[in-house]
């Protein structure tokens, strides 16, 4: 039985090893209070050491973790991530609240036709869904 809930995202992510150059492009699949899963290009050993960003909000990083697991997909590879420190949890939880509230802003504009700004976005968000996203992660 799974110890943490995970909760399903789909986010662009760049995610850098400690002691590579560059960094590769992927996409967060899962969160949970624990760590999180990304889907990435290449192979990452298990056991490397990662900070992950979320290019369209910072250039700074959402959070660091420790590969624990890598599996193949077809075109690429799903790698499970336990984060370094609560710091690192509590961090890419608030990145994944600002990610929902953009997602927000982009569904109410096509759905609605309203444009809204980030802090009108956010109040409106808050009041529909911060209940229900504290309630999974804590």
């Amino acid at each position: 039985m799974r110890e943490f809930i995970r909760h399903s995202s789909e986010f662009p992510v760049a995610v850098k090893v400690s002691g590579e150059a560059g960094s590769r492009r992927g996409c967060l699949r899962d969160l949970s209070i624990a760590g999180l899963s990304f889907d990435v290009s290449s192979k990452i050993n298990i056991g490397s050491k990662i900070n992950f960003y979320v290019p369209s909000l910072s250039d700074e990083p959402a959070g660091r973790g420790r590969v624990v697991w890598c599996r193949p997909l077809r075109a690429s590879y799903r790698l499970g991530v336990e984060f370094e420190t609560e710091q690192d949890a509590y961090r890419t939880r608030m990145v994944e609240q600002v990610c929902q509230i953009e997602n927000y802003r982009r569904e109410v504009k096509e759905l609605e036709g309203r444009v809204l700004e980030p802090e009108e976005a956010a109040v409106e968000w808050i009041e529909s869904y911060a209940a229900d996203f504290d309630r999974r992660f804590s």
